[in-house]
């Protein structure tokens, strides 16, 4: 052999990289089955290496991937084809990519081509993902997307096939999977589509500034301005901050807001919704408006199945039939034209008027009635 000539890279029947901490615990292993080692480069290629990554001696993530390109016995590493990485515990989380630049000594992850990660009923997507592993970070920069389904799905099944319930897109998003801190930059932008809602009917929309929240309690800010539309319900609503819970179907807003569902116009502050009771609560300044019906209470409820609403606090409450008003320290009924409501006033008085239609006129001579005055109860 010429002594220019480059010497053939070793093949080895097995790669073994294993490194330990200062205190002697294990930081993280690297195997494969085959690897070609360049002594010259110091470069072993790899093939279906697995490795695992250790958090104070124990086991972390697991990580596969296709192909692995091991550079200077481990400082740095490049995964390629179908790379696996899976957080273990009780709520994982799978990170999958094409390509992966691991630096151990940087605890330091970054996924490129098709980068994604995903627990039980949500997955993230960007162009790139970057992951601080010692520090619990993830970040996810380039388009981000969401989707989320509604029930879970195996880490280990394909969501290709499956159709999300909710897709969102942001700017920017920070999350830290095992504590469940989350930041999304905004423009923030979902769409809902409501379980059995038909394909070609249009799906809600809600946008926000940006988005904060947790995903192990699953409570999340909304940051206003906040917008809301659904075409085939015939609603909308413009407000500020809105929290929610998606575990309680919880949602609460305290700035003043205004809104519309089918032909019920709303306005108030401090909105609360329960969404499993089907019941929305408005705390401060409630005003329902309903086919030219209109109900003014410091406070009020509505169930929009029932239709029912109940107000309670200097309560005033406008008819269009008979020019009806009524006041009340307490209303409970319907709204509309054929609505009927209770008023009662506990230790007072309702008041009550209403415009009574004059009489036709006869053809006999009759003296002409005088102005009928208002009927107070």
């Amino acid at each position: 052999m010429d002594a220019d000539e480059p010497a053939p890279p070793f093949t080895f029947r097995a790669l073994d990289l294993q490194q330990r901490t200062r205190q002697g615990l294990p930081a993280w292993s690297l195997k494969s089955p085959e690897a070609r080692y360049d002594l010259r480069s110091s470069v072993a290629r790899a093939l279906k290496p697995e490795g695992i990554i250790f958090e104070k001696g124990q086991p972390l993530y697991t990580l596969a991937a296709t192909t692995g390109t091991v550079i200077n016995d481990g400082a740095v590493i490049l995964l390629e084809g179908e790379i696996r990485l899976q957080r273990q515990g009780k709520d994982p989380i799978l990170l999958t990519a094409d390509r992966a630049l691991w630096i151990p000594q940087e605890s330091l992850m970054r996924f490129e081509v098709r980068p994604s990660v995903r627990n039980l009923q949500t997955q993230l997507s960007a162009e790139t993902a970057t992951l601080q592993i010692d520090k619990d970070r993830l970040n996810l920069r380039g388009a981000p997307t969401l989707k989320r389904w509604s029930r879970p799905i195996a880490l280990n099944a394909k969501t290709s096939d499956q159709t999300p319930e909710i897709h969102g897109t942001f700017q920017e998003v920070e999350w830290q999977p095992s504590q469940g801190d989350l930041k999304a930059q905004g423009p923030v932008t979902f769409t809902r589509r409501p379980p059995g809602r038909a394909p070609h009917l249009p799906p809600q929309l809600l946008k926000g500034s940006r988005l904060e929240g947790n995903t192990v309690r699953q409570d999340y800010a909304l940051i206003g301005p906040v917008d809301f539309t659904d075409p085939v319900e015939r609603s909308w609503f413009r407000g500020g901050d809105v929290l929610v819970n998606t575990k309680t179907s919880q949602l609460n807003s305290k700035p003043a807001f205004q809104g519309q569902k089918a032909d019920l116009q709303v306005q108030g502050e401090e909105f609360q919704l329960d969404g499993k009771g089907t019941t929305a609560t408005i705390a401060r300044n409630c005003q329902l408006q309903q086919k030219g019906d209109q109900l003014n209470a410091q406070r009020c409820q509505w169930n929009w199945k029932t239709q029912a609403i109940s107000a309670d606090g200097q309560v005033v409450y406008r008819r269009t039939a008979n020019g009806q008003l009524t006041r009340a320290e307490r209303m409970e009924g319907r709204l509309g034209p054929d609505g009927e409501v209770k008023a009662t006033s506990p230790g007072g008085r309702v008041f009550s008027q209403l415009r009574v239609p004059r009489q036709a006129a006869t053809p006999k001579p009759v003296r002409t009635p005088s102005k009928p005055n208002p009927i107070v109860f």
